[in-house]
């Protein structure tokens, strides 16, 4: 199988193969392995391999096959391999000889979603033993004292700046077309569970209300957010793409003008996405440079501000939106322009925090 960049240049297509490939190949030195068990979580595959390549490395990537795509819009993949699994049984089959090319062959490796429940997996896989492993946790505050050891040896990685661990923010997803604002403003949305969306949908009311010319696409895993809980009203208005590939969902990206990442201050859900975790829209809004619209409670946590973003409270959702809507194209393209260069400091931190364990070849 091969992935084609969306580009379509035969020169950056990338060959998938198979697990069981894996133990008959040949792995050069100065290689990096990315395991992903699980069958999300992706979307940050892309960065991590763009910082291991630019300090010099070769990189394998394991993951599930419907992960495949998330790599789609690479160019630059010589020094790239990817093999797939179609489930755990696979991995839980062969764990002795992963674990030993783990251990004898790979300079480190990644594991990219370090879970509460998987526990038994790492262990046989010999991964909180060994000295070349790094723990991608994106929910810290279940980190047990398995890990407290990784902590002070640098091994221990989030995506936001979070008080334990180090912040490496993935947002790197390749070959990106910098695109103007749409006539037709588009704001695009993940659905997560247990979130609140109500102050959203009074929002669209209102500026349906006044005859503003706008869509929604909504994505993700959880149907919460569904057509069911939509105002006839305002139907129209959305768009639902749940269960998307990530090819799909980059080109719904590109077709947007801001993502809505609706924290909500007075939740007590909401609240760990700027203590213990982040939001995974945020890489999307520093990779893709589509300004976001985020309650002015959370800006900070994820250096987002009235010049590269749109900042609402409890009140003023809609106004924000309408703002949105009318911001003319010069301001918007001023807007993604600093953008850009909190992404390239974004980078920059956190390619400086991998160099305190991965020297730069």
């Amino acid at each position: 199988m091969i992935i084609k960049n969306l580009s379509n240049n035969k020169k950056n297509s990338i060959e998938v193969r198979s697990f069981n490939e894996l133990f008959n190949i040949t792995i050069k030195r100065n290689t990096i392995l990315i395991f992903e068990p699980n069958k999300y979580h992706h979307e940050c595959t892309p960065g991590y391999t763009k910082y291991f390549i630019d300090l010099g490395y070769n990189v394998d990537i394991l993951m599930h096959i419907l992960g495949i795509n998330s790599m789609i819009l690479l160019d630059e993949i010589e020094n790239i391999r990817l093999f797939t699994f179609k489930n755990r049984d696979q991995i839980m089959k062969n764990y002795k000889n992963l674990a030993f090319i783990i251990q004898n062959y790979y300079d480190y490796v990644l594991l990219q979603s370090t879970d509460k429940n998987k526990k038994s997996l790492y262990i046989k896989l010999n991964l909180l033993n060994v000295n070349n492993s790094i723990f991608v946790f994106h929910e810290i505050s279940w980190a047990d004292i398995y890990y407290i050891k990784y902590f002070a040896q640098n091994r221990i990685w989030t995506l936001g700046n979070i008080s334990k661990g180090i912040q490496v923010n993935p947002h790197y997803f390749g070959n990106i077309k910098i695109k103007e604002k749409n006539k037709k403003t588009r704001f695009f949305i993940t659905s997560t569970a247990y979130r609140n969306y109500k102050n959203l949908i009074e929002s669209v009311k209102k500026l349906k209300k006044e005859n503003f010319n706008f869509d929604l696409i909504v994505t993700g895993r959880s149907k919460r957010f569904g057509s069911k809980k939509i105002p006839k009203i305002i139907k129209k208005n959305f768009i639902f793409k749940y269960k998307v590939s990530y090819s799909e969902l980059y080109k719904y990206i590109q077709s947007s003008d801001y993502i809505i990442i609706p924290l909500d201050p007075n939740s007590e859900n909401d609240i760990l996405y700027k203590t213990t975790k982040a939001s995974g829209s945020i890489q999307l809004v520093y990779g893709f440079l589509k300004p976001a619209i985020i309650n002015e409670n959370f800006s900070e946590f994820y250096q987002l501000n009235d010049k590269n973003s749109l900042l609402y409270n409890n009140h003023n959702l809609y106004e924000i939106m309408k703002k949105s809507i009318l911001l003319n194209k010069k301001d918007y393209k001023t807007m993604q322009n600093n953008l850009q260069i909190l992404a390239k400091v974004i980078y920059k931190k956190s390619i400086l925090n991998i160099q305190k364990i991965i020297p730069k070849l």
